[in-house]
């Protein structure tokens, strides 16, 4: 009778574990091999545009021939974006000159990088259904 509901407990996890996907962001146009990609998966513009709240996972992946590769597992069905930077310095933030423009490379999900300006979530949102994986190539601005 105790082996019950720890049998009733797995079988529900295992459920929720395969319901849930890999999303893979395939990143080039790296100036060099030093640092790292700092790469973070977000589910509302808020966080997104840096005004509260927290990413859903971040990701360091290492930089090889001047491409990269960051992948998320275990990513419920949902509307993401991501925003990914070369912290070729491996400070742990997107170094900007005095007048705020990224000293390193810098992308989004969907590769909409207005000019003037940071990129929108809804630019850069994407989809994600369950059990799948999503591959997104990532190509990054290099002022």
């Amino acid at each position: 009778m105790k082996a019950y509901p720890l049998i009733l407990m797995l079988v529900f996890t295992s459920a929720i574990a395969k319901a849930q996907s890999k999303i893979i962001a395939q990143i080039s146009n790296i100036r060099n091999d030093k640092g790292v990609c700092q790469v973070c998966l977000y589910n509302n513009a808020t966080s997104f545009n840096g005004n509260g709240g927290t990413p859903v996972q971040c990701v360091q992946s290492a930089v090889k021939n001047g491409i990269s590769e960051a992948q998320f597992e275990h990513v419920p069905a949902g509307v993401y974006a991501i925003m990914v930077f070369h912290d070729a310095n491996s400070n742990k933030k997107l170094d900007q000159n005095f007048l705020g423009i990224p000293k390193e490379g810098y992308g989004a999900s969907r590769n909409k990088l207005p000019f003037a300006s940071a990129p929108s979530y809804d630019g850069n949102k994407f989809s994600v259904p369950d059990k799948t994986t999503t591959t997104l190539r990532i190509r990054l601005r290099n002022l």
